[in-house]
């Protein structure tokens, strides 16, 4: 591993958290009439046939049948992760799955530690935990009293969140064996997919489909916005990442995702700083860059000496 292909690794990470953050305000545009889940089975779907093309002429077609059971767990582990999100927001307010999507880097790092120990996990958990702290001070920044998560909204996103841990280590770990050699065109390209079918023939079952007539040419302009940018992007850049940095650090960028919409407020939309967010921001900051220098400690100890 180069020390050039870490460091772009995490410049690309740095893009990501920009297009995550950006992503809100233009899911935002999309009319709410709309079934959720179906405009996520379309923007995966979209984004898969747009890699299609890449994939044939990366000649990285060739696939195996295990290697096809496994990018359809990683497909499934996207659509639990998304259904869960959904079916959590009928249930409650965004500030609370927010916040319970603060403990996904955290339990990244338990997913890694199982899947593939190493001696610098322990070098990452201070420095997440105030990043996670610092996250939660920002998320929290617009709860009010009574807006306590049900127990059924608790337990359905908490499901989704350990799917969305978990795909980061799984990634990695199959990358290793029978997805040996997958670059992040066929890695993102498949794993789309199957999330895509996962998600349509849901979509199917639970009646969900019956929107698409609902769908007008502004909400088709932002869902294409939306599939090549906050979708098709930030898996490849995900990818890209992923067997360069830690997963529990890759994921841990999601913190400057929420840093970046609160420095959105404040300097775009002109809002006043809370105290709670500037503790936050620092906190987040803080953690961040912790996790950046422990990482490339474990990149230094891992090349070898001349």
């Amino acid at each position: 591993m180069k020390h050039t292909g870490f460091a772009a690794a995490h410049a690309g990470m740095l893009l990501w958290a920009l297009l995550i953050a950006a992503s809100f305000s233009a899911a935002a545009q999309v009319s709410q009439a709309i079934d959720p889940v179906l405009l996520t089975g379309l923007r995966l779907l979209f984004c898969a046939l747009v890699f299609l093309p890449l994939l044939l002429i990366k000649g990285d077609t060739a696939m195996t049948r295990r290697g096809l059971f496994d990018h359809a767990v990683l497909g499934l582990l996207l659509a639990v992760y998304f259904g869960s999100l959904f079916e959590a927001l009928r249930h409650t307010s965004a500030v609370n799955t927010g916040t319970m999507f603060t403990l996904v880097p955290l339990l990244t790092l338990l997913f890694e530690a199982a899947l593939m120990p190493d001696s610098s996990l322990k070098q990452r958990v201070l420095p997440m935990l105030i990043a996670a702290a610092g996250a939660v001070m920002l998320v929290l920044k617009g709860a009010g009293p009574g807006e306590l998560p049900s127990f059924y909204a608790v337990s359905v996103y908490g499901l989704g969140c350990l799917a969305m841990a978990l795909y980061s280590p799984l990634s990695q770990r199959l990358k290793t064996s029978s997805l040996k050699g997958r670059g992040p065109v066929g890695m993102s390209f498949w794993n789309m997919l199957f999330g895509a079918l996962f998600l349509l023939v849901f979509c199917g079952v639970s009646g969900g489909w019956r929107s698409a007539s609902l769908l007008t040419l502004n909400d088709f302009y932002w869902l294409i916005y939306l599939a090549l940018f906050a979708t098709l992007a930030t898996f490849w850049l995900l990818h890209r990442a992923i067997g360069v940095i830690a997963p529990s650090s890759v994921i841990s960028y999601i913190y400057l995702s929420t840093l970046f919409i609160t420095l959105f407020h404040w300097f775009w939309w002109r809002q006043s700083p809370l105290p709670l967010e500037i503790v936050g921001a620092v906190l987040v900051g803080i953690g961040t860059l912790a996790l950046l220098m422990s990482s490339r400690r474990t990149v230094h100890l891992a090349l070898p000496h001349n």
